[in-house]
């Protein structure tokens, strides 16, 4: 899988002078994934993304040489939609590094920071209200597996209150410059259409969908 990929992608980072950078690209079925496509399911259901948008934090890059750790204590917000989001650490040398961990979300401290710039800014969409925090990721489309007249599905995954602090920890190896994001990896294990189509609060089925997700990235 991660060799079709890679291969798919080569002409493409090569254009874009990757070196030295870090981009996450979401995909469905190893291809870069495109707002408004529309992709098939397994079972050859119909689905599409009209939104992705998620933040990352706290990143730590494991050098080769010396195993050292690299720390960058940041938060950084993706939007498919949106190209100038998609490339991070441009003055890092990626190739330096083994592998590279990082939150998925925002944990309790910048939920709660005050901090309403940048990054951090209510106007990009992302932020709930003082008591709730951040969502962590908004997904949204349509699929016929929503069985309702307009097939919407609508996701806002967040919360950062025990027992259900949704931010989710990952660590992929850097084998390129690349972080893959899977979505197809999601239906119907991770999200079921047919049963959830709209979830727009924190809790524990939020918490569970998080977690999914955070195996969707390699």
């Amino acid at each position: 899988m991660k060799v079709a990929f890679h291969l798919f992608l080569v002409s493409f980072l090569f254009s874009i002078a990757c070196y030295g950078q870090l981009r996450i690209i979401p995909s469905w079925d190893n291809k870069a994934l495109e707002l408004e496509q529309v992709y098939l399911t397994e079972n050859k259901d119909s689905i599409s993304f009209s939104t992705l948008k998620m933040y990352f934090s706290d990143f730590r890059f494991r050098e080769k040489l010396s195993g050292g750790i690299t720390e960058i204590d940041t938060l950084i917000f993706y939007d498919l939609a949106d190209s100038s989001t998609h490339v991070f650490f441009k003055n890092l040398e990626i190739s330096n590094y083994d592998d590279v961990s990082f939150t998925l979300g925002l944990d309790s401290s910048k939920n709660v920071s005050g901090e309403l710039e940048n990054a951090y800014d209510p106007l990009l969409g992302m932020y709930w209200a003082w008591n709730t925090g951040y969502v962590n990721l908004k997904l949204a489309g349509k699929s016929s597996l929503v069985l309702t007249k307009t097939h919407d599905f609508e996701f806002h995954l967040g919360g950062y209150r025990f027992p259900y602090a949704s931010a989710q920890q990952v660590q992929v190896d850097l084998l390129d410059s690349y972080i893959q994001f899977e979505l197809s990896l999601l239906f119907p294990d991770v999200i079921s259409l047919k049963k959830t189509h709209h979830l727009m609060v924190p809790g524990k089925e939020a918490f569970l969908i998080l977690q999914g997700l955070a195996a969707c990235f390699n």
